[in-house]
């Protein structure tokens, strides 16, 4: 039986599927690590304006005021950051998701073409030992003959 010709270009496929793989997990968890930081962002920013209000209820100098609303407002900017990064991560995800499409269609495409020339190929096995086969019927029939 012939060997495929083209393993080497399968095998090169099937590196280049499990690298795109590889790099949507990464970037999958950068956006999920991205998420529970921009959530707990979140979270400290309620828990500053709460504190605030609380504190105004009960009285304070007007630099204790100042010095939360510039706390609200760097916090504000660092969600704000948060929102960008997240942003290019989603682009990310979606480049890389359609990078891993691209390499398992190439992959699928080459593996396709692997199995049809291994179809060939036993076909054409089974063709040739139906010759050997039909060979050896007519010498054993012509051997019978006077």
């Amino acid at each position: 039986m012939k060997k495929f010709k083209l393993e080497s270009v399968l095998t090169y496929r099937q590196i280049l599927e499990n690298q795109a793989q590889q790099k949507l997990a990464q970037v999958l968890d950068k956006e999920a690590a991205l998420i529970s930081e921009m959530r707990r962002q979140e979270e400290e920013l309620h828990a500053l304006y709460a504190e605030r209000d609380k504190r105004q209820q009960s009285g304070m100098a007007i630099h204790e005021m100042q010095l939360y609303e510039n706390r609200i407002s760097h916090q504000v900017q660092s969600l704000a950051e948060l929102v960008e990064q997240l942003d290019k991560l989603s682009r990310q995800v979606v480049a890389s998701r359609e990078a891993l499409c691209d390499a398992s269609r190439d992959k699928k495409l080459l593996e396709k073409v692997k199995e049809k020339h291994r179809m060939q190929q036993q076909s054409e096995m089974r063709r040739r030992e139906s010759n050997l086969l039909d060979e050896v019927a007519v010498l054993f029939n012509t051997r019978g003959e006077p």
